[in-house]
C-alpha cells in the first residue's frame, strides 16, 4: 500500500499540513492489545496530545496505512476529534488499525486538521506512466447533475494537478484521490496501489486499455421508463 509519509516530504503543498508520531516497539505492542490504561497508552496519549494542541479546530486521525473507519467513535464523531485519549480509543476500537500495526504494515500514526468534506467533490484519478490515464467519482451512490456541465473543467483541473506533481509520485502507475476545494484548488487524500485490491470504480475493472483517455466518468442519470408496464400476477 503507499504510505502517506512515503510522499508526504514531496507533495506536502497539496495535501494536508500532517504530524506524524512514530509509536516504539512496545507502544505498538499495547495497541495491538488494545490496552487503554496503561503507562505505555499514556505515554502515547501524551504524545498525541502535544500534537493535537498546534492543529487549528478538531483534528482527523489515520495510521498511516489506513484511517480506522471500522471504529464507532471515529464514526460517530465523522473523523474528528479533540484528545489524545479520544485518539487511542479510537485506534484500540480498529480493528483494521490494529491488525495493520500487528503485520508491520506501518509504524506511525498521523493527526492533520479536519475538514468538513463534500463526497460529491471527491475523485478518483488513475494514473498510468506517469500521466493522467482516467478519472471517476469517488461517491457512487446517486447521480450528480451539477457535476454534468463541469466535467471538462474538473478534468482538465485534474490533468493540471497531475502534470505538477508527476515526477514526485511514488510509483508510475497509481491510484490518486483528491478533493475539489470551493476555492477551486485540487488537494490529495490518499493514494492506492494500481490493480487490485484498489477499486476501479466506474471503470468496473482493471483490464481495460488504458492508454485510451476516457476523461472523467460520472455516475449517470437514472433511466425513466415509459409507456405502460405490465406486471405478471
Amino acid at each position: 500500500m503507499c504510505l502517506v509519509s512515503d510522499w508526504y516530504t514531496s507533495l506536502a503543498e497539496y495535501t494536508f499540513p500532517t504530524i506524524f508520531i512514530r509509536l516504539r516497539t512496545a507502544e505498538i505492542e499495547a495497541l495491538v492489545t488494545g490496552e487503554r490504561n496503561g503507562d505505555t497508552a499514556k505515554s502515547v496519549i501524551k504524545r498525541m496530545q502535544r500534537a493535537i494542541k498546534v492543529i487549528p479546530g478538531s483534528s482527523f486521525l489515520h495510521a498511516d496505512y489506513c484511517a480506522p473507519t471500522d471504529s464507532p467513535v471515529f464514526q460517530r464523531a465523522k473523523g474528528a476529534i479533540g484528545s489524545g485519549r479520544k485518539g487511542w480509543e479510537i485506534l484500540c476500537e480498529s480493528d483494521k488499525v490494529r491488525q495493520a500495526f500487528a503485520d508491520g504494515r506501518t509504524q506511525r500514526i498521523c493527526l492533520h486538521p479536519y475538514r468538513r468534506m463534500d463526497p460529491v467533490r471527491e475523485f478518483r484519478v488513475f494514473v498510468k506512466g506517469r500521466e493522467i490515464a482516467a478519472m471517476s467519482q469517488l461517491r457512487l451512490d446517486r447521480h450528480q447533475p451539477k457535476l454534468e456541465g463541469r466535467k471538462g473543467h474538473i478534468w482538465r483541473k485534474a490533468k493540471t494537478l497531475i502534470d505538477d506533481i508527476a515526477d514526485y509520485l511514488p510509483r508510475d502507475d497509481i491510484a490518486v484521490d483528491i478533493y475539489l476545494t470551493s476555492a477551486g484548488a485540487y488537494m490529495i487524500i490518499d493514494m492506492n496501489p494500481w490493480g487490485e485490491p484498489t477499486d476501479p470504480l466506474l471503470f468496473r475493472t482493471w483490464e481495460r486499455d488504458w492508454d485510451q483517455k476516457t476523461g472523467l466518468l460520472l455516475v449517470p442519470k437514472p433511466t425513466k421508463l415509459g409507456g405502460e408496464v405490465e406486471v405478471s400476477p
